[in-house]
């Protein structure tokens, strides 16, 4: 099932799970965020991982996700996944965040975006720079995967409002948020996020009964 871009919560998208585990049908979407938010991995904190003062001074909400990776800026000109299903294995996650990434890898390359790479742990990339993060929350078998694509978005806002994080991959080399990460537009991509969303939904929809 699908469904369009979710209310403002304290916790990103975690009523997809409450929808799996009441039905036991996979739940999904793929959205554009209507607004800017910070969301906090799980483990992660307020203090330490964002500059409260930039955020509360914006009137910028704090969040929480469901699963681990840091935490992130989430804004309009970026494409969100998130979905729920159940998988044979308790454990293999990193198995099964590369092969939904390369969901995203596949949908990027119907609309023509080519080159996208698996980098970090789960991160995904154009070169040495990042265009997408993920995240993977287990409840026994049922897997909740999330990750956020940067289309269009002002990448300026990583800086305005979060710190430089305690854990990093090799990859990013000790650089800025804003070098460190990029959007497919400055990659040279002239794709609006409906296209890239519309991609996404197409390939999911497509995908996700096989994962198991």
């Amino acid at each position: 099932m699908t469904d369009p871009a979710p209310p403002r919560a304290a916790t990103v998208n975690e009523d997809l799970l409450a929808a799996y585990e009441s039905t036991r049908v996979p739940a999904w979407r793929v959205y554009e965020p209507r607004g800017v938010s910070v969301v906090l991995g799980a483990g992660r904190r307020g203090k330490g991982d964002v500059i409260e003062e930039s955020a509360a001074a914006d009137g910028v909400p704090v969040l929480l996700r469901k699963g681990g990776g840091g935490t992130v800026v989430l804004s309009p000109g970026m494409a969100v996944v998130a979905l729920v299903t159940e998988v044979l294995s308790p454990f293999r996650n990193r198995e099964y965040a590369s092969a939904i990434n390369g969901w995203i890898r596949e949908a990027l390359a119907q609309i023509g975006v080519a080159g996208v790479e698996e980098r970090g742990i789960s991160d995904l990339a154009l070169g040495d720079v990042k265009i997408a993060g993920t995240s993977i929350f287990r409840r026994r078998l049922i897997l909740f995967y999330q990750a956020s694509l940067l289309v269009s978005n002002d990448t300026g806002l990583f800086g305005r409002y979060l710190t430089y994080p305690s854990s990093v991959p090799d990859y990013r080399a000790g650089r800025s948020h804003d070098a460190f990460c990029t959007t497919l537009a400055r990659a040279g991509y002239a794709v609006e996020v409906a296209e890239v969303v519309a991609a996404l939904e197409r390939v999911v929809a497509c995908r996700l009964p096989s994962l198991r």
